[in-house]
Order: structure tokens, then C-alpha cells, then sequence
């Protein structure tokens, strides 16, 4: 309680002060100001809510206060655009500017900035001296705030969109200098682990982190300032690293929030890298991924923490996905981006292709915040026979609370279509109380499903007419369950193992095989 209210004081420090010391005269140049490398906006999104009356006001259009909108009017052109940029710029900061928090968060302001600065030449080409007065005004009044957070947040808090606005704001006042170089380093170093992947374990996160880099590249070279080898070299690492983590059909994997909206663009920053050579996940952290000529496993690994930096995580761990022959089979469930919210259920590990006991998540979620209690150790090996590879994980997340050690096991048949997986729900201690479990296989939308008369196995049929096994060394189930496609949410179906143990080691086998 008292951390909040001292929180709130120091905002309240801040705003005061960014008022009095507050220059709206102040001029820098904004014409032909654009370093967007790929464009990650969501189009569909904004037409949305656009032309809807007081959208600032509806707390589902959280992507609105990120000007986003601005994109969309400069593509329409003309003056009816221009007229409806100024109207909503002026009436949103007129509404709040005086915000302790939201949609004062370091993220909004930031994207509100690189919106205002990409589209400046346009908004004011139609403005009276005034009204361009009142723009310059706003611009900085943002500045400010960017530059009092992004001194105050640790390394892992800042996003990639502070530091593009950040970096390109102390250009173009002529502040600029070497210690920010060194500081966007720092950042880079605290959020991106040993083989390249950004600590949000999320691949298109990782597409817009590299995307934030690539502009800020882009603004470098064009204030004739070297570009540090830190950032060629990371632009280039995590490239290579995100071009592991799509599937047969071209889609990213479905962890912690990702989602497929951007498909195209994800496609579009790895081409834009030219060759990239294969990588192998050497790492005990993250997600581990097996990449061959039959088929592409991916396998949550990750251990969770209390970071702002992991703050959409997901109660996944041990979740797999699976897809070979050019089509995903099993998967998570997605991820939604529908007015920048993801409901928290998309997080739950029910929604994950994973072991769940008594149907509670592995970690807590809670909405907006990193996981309060979490797995605190998640444990990862791999290793290769002459015909095969395993990976191996386990987590210790329902220990505390059932006294239960999880454990999951994936086999590669290198010479056969074929993946053997060993779930096993291990009692440190004799525990004479039975533990219910599901084990979850969610199925991609299309997949046509006949389970046979032992119950033991099921046959999948594919939407390119491809057949597949999965069988089981118990009874298996079916069960409705959802996938979400480009916000859509398409009902599917779910394989699941029930059971209940009291025993000290209990194993379920089960496998996938091309027929």
C-alpha cells in the first residue's frame, strides 16, 4: 500500500514539474521524418473504432491512445484526414494530459510520438499557424514524459518503442550523445538471452524488437552516426533466431501471447536479412524448438519470473506445438489482439497443449501483471543418439500444492514420421490423496478426428487429406476446445488423457505417426 501511494506521489512530482518547466515554443524539424521499417499496424483494428463518437473513452480501444489512427487517415489523404487527425490529437490531450497513468505508460507514449513524428508533414500541411502551435506544444509536453520515464525505468521495463522515440527525440533536439548508445546496449543485454530471443519468449514481440531496431539504424545513418555493432550484430542474431520459430504452414508459434496477425510482415523483416543460416537451440531456457526435413516440435521451457518484461507469459510451461508434411496439427490455443487485450483465459494452461493437475493453472495470472507464483525451477536437456533426440523438461509448479513434480519427455524418430512423448507426475513424498490430470492436445481447426473402438488411438485427418495416429497407453477423450485465427476465435477440437493418481511415478505414453 504504502509502495502505491509513494508511486503515485512521485507521478504526481513529475507531472508538476514537466508543467512549470513546460516550453511549447520550442521548434524542431519534422519534415520527411519517417523510419518505420515494417509496418506492424493493425488497419482492421482502427477501422473499427475510428469513426466511432468519444473512442478515447471506451476502454476496449486501448490501441487508439497509441495514434496508430494517424497511419490510417495518412493512407486515406486529403483534407477530411487532416481535419480528423487534428480533431482527435487536440481533443485527446485536451481529455488527458493530465493523467497520472494510463494512457501515460511509457509504450502509449512513445507510440503516440513516432505517430505524431511519421505523420507531422502531413497533419500540418492543412493547419493554421495556431493550430501548428498547439501541435509543436503536444510533441513536447510527450517529450517530457518519455525522457522522465525512460531516466526512471530499469533495463528490462523500457519497451523498444521508448527507445526508438527516445533516440530519435534526442536527435532532433540535439542532445544526443554516446552514453545513449551505451544505454540502448545495456538494454539489449537485459532483454534478449544468450542465443537471441527476446525475453518475452513471444515471436512476434521478438519481430517488433528487431523491427525497433532496425529503425533505429535507420535513424542513425541518417544523423550520420555509426551504427554500434551491438545493434547490427542483434539485429542480425535475432533475426536468424526468429526464423526458427515458424511452422510448416508459415505461421510463428503460439507462446505467450503471440498471435498471426502479422504473418506477412514477420515474413517480410526475415526476408529483408537475406540468408540466414539454420540455428539449433543450445540454451536451458526458453522455447526449445527440433527442426528437421519431416516435421517442426516446439516446447516451453521457460522459466517464468516477476519481470515487467514477462508480463504476458503464459501458465504454459511444458505446452508443445507440433506441425510437419506443410501443416500444424497440434497447437495452443493463440492469442487475441482484438483492441489490444488478450482475455486472461487464452493465458490459462488449460489453454496450452500441456499437463495440468486438478485444473489449475501451473502459474498464477493475474491481468496486466507478471506471474505472482510460478514454477522455481524449470529444468530442460536435449540430447542426440545416432537414430534419435529427446528433450527432456520438467517443473516443480504444483509441488507446493499437490506434491507433485512434473515431467515431459519428446522422442524423434530421425528415420520415421514419427514423435513418442512420456508425461510423468512424480510424489517426492508418499501422498495417499488421488490427484486428477489432463493431459491436452489441442487440434488446428479442420482437422478431422475418428476415435477407434479401443479408445486408445485416434486418427487424424488433415486439411490437405494427410493421416496421422496419435495413440496412447490409456484411454483417450475428445473435447471441444477454440483456436484463435486473426482475431477470430474457430471452434476446434482437443485430445484429452484423464486420470487420477495416488501413485509415486505414474507415466502416460503417447505418440504421433504418419500413416
Amino acid at each position: 500500500m504504502f509502495k502505491k501511494l509513494l508511486k503515485k506521489v512521485q507521478k504526481l512530482i513529475l507531472l508538476f514539474f514537466v508543467i512549470i518547466k513546460f516550453d511549447g515554443r520550442k521548434k524542431i524539424e519534422l519534415k520527411n521524418i519517417n523510419f518505420k521499417h515494417i509496418d506492424f499496424v493493425n488497419y482492421k483494428q482502427i477501422k473499427q473504432y475510428l469513426f466511432k463518437e468519444n473512442f478515447f473513452n471506451n476502454k476496449s480501444y486501448v490501441d487508439s491512445h497509441s495514434f496508430n489512427f494517424l497511419f490510417y487517415l495518412q493512407k486515406i489523404g486529403g483534407k477530411s484526414g487532416i481535419e480528423i487527425s487534428k480533431n482527435k490529437i487536440f481533443n485527446w490531450f485536451s481529455h488527458f494530459k493530465n493523467k497520472l497513468e494510463f494512457p501515460w505508460e511509457g509504450k502509449l507514449t512513445a507510440q503516440r510520438i513516432l505517430s505524431i513524428y511519421y505523420n507531422y508533414e502531413y497533419i500540418s500541411s492543412a493547419l493554421s499557424n495556431k493550430e501548428i502551435l498547439l501541435l509543436n506544444k503536444i510533441i513536447f509536453f510527450h517529450i517530457r514524459r518519455l525522457f522522465s520515464d525512460f531516466n526512471r525505468k530499469s533495463l528490462n521495463e523500457i519497451s523498444s518503442y521508448e527507445i526508438v522515440a527516445f533516440t530519435l527525440s534526442k536527435l532532433l533536439l540535439d542532445q544526443f550523445n554516446k552514453d545513449i548508445l551505451f544505454k540502448i546496449e545495456k538494454i539489449i543485454e537485459a532483454q534478449v538471452d544468450s542465443i537471441g530471443m527476446h525475453k518475452t519468449y513471444n515471436a512476434l514481440e521478438q519481430a517488433k524488437f528487431i523491427n525497433s531496431l532496425n529503425e533505429i539504424k535507420n535513424i542513425l545513418l541518417f544523423f550520420n552516426i555509426n551504427v554500434p555493432d551491438k545493434i547490427s550484430f542483434s539485429i542480425l542474431n535475432m533475426t536468424s533466431i526468429l526464423n526458427q520459430y515458424d511452422h510448416e504452414d508459415g505461421t510463428i508459434a503460439l507462446f505467450n501471447g503471440a498471435n498471426n496477425n502479422y504473418q506477412i510482415q514477420i515474413q517480410n523483416l526475415i526476408k529483408k536479412e537475406g540468408f540466414l543460416k539454420s540455428r539449433k537451440f543450445i540454451a536451458d531456457n526458453g522455447i526449445a524448438f527440433y527442426i528437421d526435413k519431416k516435421r517442426r516440435l516446439f516446447f516451453d521451457v521457460v522459466q517464468p519470473n516477476n519481470l515487467k518484461l514477462s508480463n504476458n507469459l503464459g501458465a504454459g510451461t511444458l505446452s508443445i506445438e507440433v506441425s510437419a508434411k506443410g501443416e500444424k496439427i497440434i497447437t495452443n490455443c493463440g492469442a487475441s489482439e482484438s483492441f489490444g487485450k488478450n482475455p486472461e483465459y487464452l493465458r490459462y494452461s488449460a489453454a496450452h497443449s500441456t499437463i495440468i493437475l486438478k485444473n489449475t493453472n501451473i502459474s498464477e495470472i493475474k491481468a496486466k501483471n507478471p506471474h505472482i507464483k510460478f514454477p522455481q525451477e524449470v529444468l530442460f536437456e536435449s540430447n542426440e543418439f545416432e537414430k534419435t533426440t529427446d528433450f527432456e523438461g520438467s517443473h516443480n509448479g504444483y509441488l507446493r500444492k499437490f506434491n507433485k513434480i512434473i515431467k515431459r519427455k519428446i522422442t524423434f524418430n530421425k528415420n520415421e514420421d514419427k514423435i513418442f512423448g512420456e508425461d510423468s507426475i512424480i510424489s517426492p513424498k508418499l501422498n495417499k490423496n488421488k490427484t486428477i490430470y489432463h493431459i491436452r492436445f489441442h487440434l488446428m481447426p479442420e482437422i478431422t478426428t475418428n476415435l477407434t473402438k479401443n479408445k486408445k488411438n485416434i486418427i487424424l485427418k488433415t486439411k490437405k487429406n494427410k493421416i496421422w495416429l496419435f495413440k496412447s497407453s490409456s484411454l483417450l477423450e475428445l473435447e471441444k476446445s477454440i483456436y484463435i485465427d486473426n482475431n477470430t476465435t474457430k471452434e476446434t477440437q482437443q485430445i484429452v488423457i484423464r486420470g487420477s493418481t495416488d501413485l509415486t511415478k505414474k507415466i502416460e505414453k503417447w505418440s504421433l505417426e504418419a500413416m
